[in-house]
């Protein structure tokens, strides 16, 4: 199986930089970014020359400075390793004294997962990297790849069914969404009602960006009723433009589609705009369950490929029933960035091979 450096690892030619500096600048981006995880071999420099046809020599030097920072280590006989995310300096420090590496901290869950992730895919990711200058210009666009969005689109339908135009879905990084939608709010149309378990931070964007927020009180799950009267309390009371929130913690299985037309009733006698952030959920439940936009036409669903999990992989999509305003698609436009569209695209090859739900069924037994 081919090493996860091998796709990654491409220089610029027409880049400002040194071949040094552009491979002591990349080295370190996936090593403090979690895309290569401590312990994780590293190929020796006679690879790296031989790979990108360049002077062993230099790739010495790189690994020397690496060693230095403390972000990787070298053990004789063994070969060079991805020093752990905690107290890399220390641990740098004691191989290069001679000293013995200490034996690795018990994996928690969230880690032995993107490990069984990483080694069940990672010779899929960044596939197409070293033929980025070969895609085509129709392959990529504001709101994401093109192919991710025509794949998720099917996903969601056979998955979760919820019909949505490949058009009408964006594909991106979290905070890139995130900033895009709340670009689009407009602060004169009223608050933003979002549900406590969005979370502090969503609260501090939404003031940053001058968007009136009033946050809805804790509830238990399963309580359809009290939400929607919560909601009727601040319409009856304040202007309201939109409402924030996970919906699947607010219906209850056993009653799913009336529970969403009593919501979705509610929400148009308002007129309000529903953000459904259920990001933090795997796509592929066991339940299969439509979200409320399924239901609701005025509606925005947050989603991620695998939830709080594996953020090396992960890509978060919005699906509209709207469709997307030229400033979303402007906004989007200024997060895209090359790496992000490589994953996006790594991702598309994961889905159309199958191997997508093979991963996140895994994910499911691994949680359960």
């Amino acid at each position: 199986m081919l090493r996860p450096w091998y796709y990654s690892l491409v220089l610029d030619k027409d880049s400002p930089s040194s071949i040094h500096q552009q491979l002591i600048d990349h080295f370190r981006s996936m090593i403090e970014a979690g895309d290569w995880l401590g312990g994780s071999p590293l190929p020796s420099s006679r690879d790296i020359a031989q790979r990108l046809g360049i002077n062993r020599k230099t790739v010495s030097r790189v690994y020397e400075e690496l060693s230095a920072q403390g972000l990787i280590y070298t053990q004789p006989k063994r070969g060079t390793f991805v020093a752990e995310t905690t107290k890399r300096a220390s641990s740098a420090d004691k191989v290069m004294a001679g000293q013995s590496q200490p034996s690795p901290a018990p994996l928690t869950e969230t880690s032995n997962i993107e490990s069984l992730i990483q080694k069940s895919s990672i010779h899929h990711l960044r596939r197409a990297a070293l033929h980025l200058h070969k895609l085509r210009q129709a392959d990529y666009d504001v709101t994401g790849l093109h192919h991710l969005k025509h794949l998720l689109a099917n996903l969601l339908a056979h998955e979760r069914r919820y019909l949505v135009p490949p058009e009408h879905i964006a594909c991106g990084a979290r905070h890139g969404l995130q900033q895009a939608i709340l670009c689009n709010l407009d602060a004169a149309h009223g608050y933003v009602l979002i549900d406590a378990e969005v979370g502090t931070g969503l609260e501090r964007a939404l003031k940053k960006h001058g968007i009136p927020v009033m946050k809805l009180p804790e509830m238990a799950c399963n309580q359809t009723q009290q939400f929607i009267d919560q909601v009727e309390k601040y319409c009856i009371n304040f202007p309201v433009s939109a409402v924030w929130c996970d919906s699947s913690k607010i219906v209850s299985p056993d009653h799913l589609e009336a529970e969403h037309t009593l919501i979705a009733q509610k929400l148009s006698d308002y007129g309000l705009l529903l953000i459904d952030d259920q990001r933090s959920r795997l796509p592929l439940g066991l339940e299969h369950q439509p979200p409320l936009a399924a239901k609701y036409a005025r509606s925005l669903l947050l989603g991620s490929l695998y939830g709080t999990f594996c953020e090396m992989f992960n890509i978060c999509y919005v699906a509209s029933n709207l469709g997307f305003t030229d400033k979303f698609l402007n906004e989007m436009d200024a997060h895209s960035q090359s790496p992000l569209l490589l994953n996006m695209l790594a991702q598309s090859d994961l889905i159309k091979r199958g191997e997508y739900k093979k991963l996140v069924t895994t994910i499911h037994r691994t949680m359960a």
